[in-house]
């Protein structure tokens, strides 16, 4: 590969470069709503001849990707509306008798296990408002569970395709399975999770005692008020929501596109929920179908994967992916290594959305070359992705758009968790969880 070869000018390159960079800034400082940004950024670099035309919509908008994603997102929406997860945990608040402990541990159980088969920011906005209410008729600082359910829902992400947006990006775009995810990255999540729970327990164990006063309100939670009404949409929405689990998990062996099953299931949910839909076709009610596309973030991805094609065609990424060679010397063991913190680093300050799919084209670069002269597989280095933001994004309540959710939430209910004392808790935990990933990576991965 000759770098800056692509066909751009060298200017176009710098230009490509300042671009992105300044779209990154802008989408941290959160002045504009992101999707703007990244369109703006897009647009701006097709405007300059970055990329064409062609190649910026048929080579990398990967449409399987942005349906992919937009799938997931509507399943988990309509999903919602079943009402099991919000019902899920209040039984679990009935069933364990407050005992404080076993709550924290089961609703941050539940959360993780909501972001790995949904997503995150869904688990934080069911789970959340049930905690502070719960904590609050408890007498109990919501702070320890809060971290926990936080730092939970961030690391369960991790194990399946359907987790983080990572995972969403990277297995759409290099076709790793489910299985694939599970069954090497989901016993690291499983020891991970252990480790949070017990350095909760340590740190606030003790100090978590309910007045006997108060456990009559608690216990007057009554879970079934959570459940959807409609029969059908309840019963049929789990059915749907569980194939499509099911055909995920069954992918490698079906042989089906990720994105085509997502649909399916989209699509099956959308049917489910089609009254709901002929009304808002009846009300011609336009500004909540624009704000359903906003949400399904779609549009984002489209700019974000334009801008990243732009610095790929301008050499950037291959760029990179040689510098990185050259500092590894060819060792796929030390570059996972090495990514693996730098991803857990940046992750804690910066949304990882963008600097994942930026990353996807230096590690195939990266794949090429090796290839070149090798055999060795460059699939550890998509762990250390995956691992890495899952850690990272739990650090600070800046590292994620679930944990600024759950922040925003905590200071509506005057719940006491500020990024300071997240901070100081999540920060030394996330340190040890990233020393332990780094000998699992030694022992299993490499």
């Amino acid at each position: 590969m000759t770098e800056f070869s692509q066909g751009p000018a060298l200017w176009q390159a710098i230009a490509a470069l300042i671009i992105f960079i300044a779209a990154y800034v802008c989408m941290l400082i959160e002045k504009w709503d992101r999707m703007y940004t990244a369109l703006g950024g897009a647009v701006l670099m097709l405007l300059l001849g970055i990329v064409p035309l062609g190649k910026a919509f048929t080579t990398y908008a990967n449409w399987h990707v942005l349906i992919f994603l937009i799938s997931l997102f509507v399943i988990a929406s309509l999903f919602q509306k079943t009402g099991l997860i919000a019902f899920t945990a209040s039984k679990i608040i009935r069933v364990f008798r407050l005992q404080p402990f076993t709550i924290l541990v089961s609703l941050s159980i539940l959360a993780a296990a909501t972001s790995a088969f949904l997503n995150a920011l869904l688990a934080i906005a069911i789970i959340v408002p049930i905690l502070l209410k719960t904590t609050k008729m408890m007498k109990l600082s919501p702070v320890p569970f809060l971290i926990a359910v936080l730092l939970s829902a961030n690391l369960g992400g991790a194990a399946t395709l359907m987790g983080n947006w990572s995972n969403r990006l990277i297995g759409a775009a290099e076709h790793i399975s489910t299985g694939q995810i599970l069954m090497k990255i989901g016993p690291l999540v499983i020891l991970m999770l252990a480790i949070v729970y017990f350095a909760i327990w340590f740190l606030y164990g003790r100090k978590m005692i309910i007045p006997e006063t108060y456990k009559r309100e608690v216990l007057s939670l009554q879970p079934d008020a959570y459940l959807a009404e409609d029969r059908v949409q309840f019963f049929g929405g789990c059915v749907i929501a569980g194939a499509t689990l099911l055909a995920f998990l069954l992918q490698g062996i079906l042989g089906w596109q990720a994105s085509y099953i997502a649909a399916g299931g989209a699509v099956a949910l959308l049917a489910l929920n089609y009254n709901d839909l002929v009304q808002l076709v009846k009300k011609r009610d336009y500004r909540s179908v624009w704000s359903g596309v906003l949400e399904t973030q779609g549009l984002f991805f489209l700019g974000l994967f334009i801008m990243v094609g732009g610095l790929t065609y301008a050499g950037i990424s291959g760029f990179i992916a040689v510098r990185g060679l050259e500092l590894s010397q060819g060792s796929v063991s030390f570059l996972s290594i090495l990514l693996l913190w730098l991803t857990g680093f940046g992750s804690s300050v910066v949304d990882y959305v963008p600097f994942t799919a930026a990353m996807i084209p230096v590690i195939e670069h990266l794949g090429t070359e090796l290839q070149s002269f090798s055999q060795v597989s460059i699939q550890p280095l998509w762990w250390s992705i995956i691992v890495g933001t899952a850690i990272g994004s739990g650090v600070t309540l800046f590292g994620s758009i679930a944990n600024m959710y759950a922040a925003a939430l905590t200071e509506q209910e005057g719940g006491g968790l500020n990024p300071r004392n997240y901070f100081m808790i999540a920060g030394p935990i996330s340190l040890v969880l990233c020393i332990v990933a780094t000998i699992y990576f030694k022992l299993f991965l490499l």
